[in-house]
């Protein structure tokens, strides 16, 4: 068969590898058990080491409805997201629902603290209407505590805390894994890595680093380019679970930001423009490397339990006020 009749024939009716479930671009290698792209598939498969179908794992929709807007064909799962936002545009709110959708969708999720103690990291959850109490208990859920160390007195933080507080650390303590050094970038990625080896972190779920503001405070700036870029390896690529990192606006405190460092960038906004005397929140998707990116800004808003969510610009301002001021425990956590 000619080179040409061959391609045409695979345009029209694409084989697909038995092993490896790629398409086959050629002539494939067969056996009594399948057709394969290569020697190397049909050698894996007689070793009844067949892998999984890539769609299965290899992109993922966040569930978050403005940023899947931008992003028809999901997001790559070994991708190394930042998070790079003004005050003010919900960018922890994105952070928690993030691992919410994760948890929603039966995954395992691993959540960085920096910025806040654990029950305040929990309480994120927990105001926006999102139970992850059984998360907790089922062992999907964990919180690397890279803030409690940090604080002169400890034992007079835990003796102040709320009757809910208190609740919340009891019940969540064996999820709470504590960092003693988190100025030691190798202590935070070893202990990573265990919570990772624990829930079975490989091609599934999902990180976040709440502050890569609070880890420039703490690692001089070179320190965290290589931290971010050993998780990057290690986890994105290596295990292809992403990870989404969330920091202040890109090039204001010196964490590395380099292109490079990041397979996407996540720009959110604040801006007078499109409705008077109304601040509008914008999100935008700067870069994606493997993924298909809609080259737009998406004004969105933040609704307890329904999360980020996108409208137009012809969206009755004071509705958008009153969505985005609904308070979800008005009398109290309990």
């Amino acid at each position: 068969m000619s080179a040409q009749l061959w391609t045409d024939r695979a345009r029209e009716h694409p084989l697909e590898c038995d092993h490896c479930h790629y398409p086959i671009p050629g002539d494939p290698e067969e056996s009594d058990d399948g057709q394969y792209c290569s020697t190397a598939c049909r050698e894996a498969a007689a070793d009844e080491s067949t892998l999984p179908d890539p769609e299965a794992y290899k992109r993922f929709v966040t569930g978050v409805e403005p940023l899947d807007s931008l992003v028809p064909n999901g997001v790559p799962a070994d991708s190394c997201l930042l998070l790079s936002g003004d005050e003010g545009t919900r960018r922890a709110e994105l952070g928690a629902e993030l691992v919410w959708r994760a948890l929603e969708r039966g995954e395992p999720a691993v959540v960085v603290s920096f910025a806040n103690p654990p029950t305040a990291t929990l309480e994120r959850f927990y105001g926006n209407g999102w139970n992850v109490l059984p998360a907790l208990e089922a062992d999907r859920l964990r919180v690397i505590d890279c803030f409690t160390h940090r604080l002169d007195d400890r034992d007079e933080f835990r003796e102040h805390r709320t009757d809910w507080a208190t609740f919340v650390g009891e019940a969540a303590g064996d999820a709470i894994v504590p960092v003693r050094d988190p100025s030691n970038r190798r202590e935070v990625a070893n202990t990573l890595h265990r919570a990772l080896d624990d829930l079975e972190m490989t091609e599934t779920g999902l990180v976040t680093i709440d502050s890569l503001d609070e880890l420039e405070s703490l690692l001089q700036e070179q320190l965290v380019h290589d931290f971010i870029k050993d998780v990057r390896a290690t986890v994105c690529k290596a295990r292809f679970v992403p990870v989404v990192a969330a920091a202040t606006t890109a090039g204001q405190n010196g964490y590395p930001e380099e292109e490079y460092v990041f397979d996407g960038i996540v720009d959110l906004r604040l801006t007078d423009h499109l409705v008077a005397d109304t601040r509008l929140k914008q999100l935008a998707v700067r870069k994606l490397i493997g993924g298909e990116v809609l080259p737009q800004w998406v004004t969105y808003e933040h609704e307890p339990a329904r999360g980020l969510f996108a409208f137009g610009p012809n969206t009755d301002p004071q509705q958008v006020y009153d969505l985005g001021n609904v308070s979800p425990r008005a009398d109290g956590p309990r």
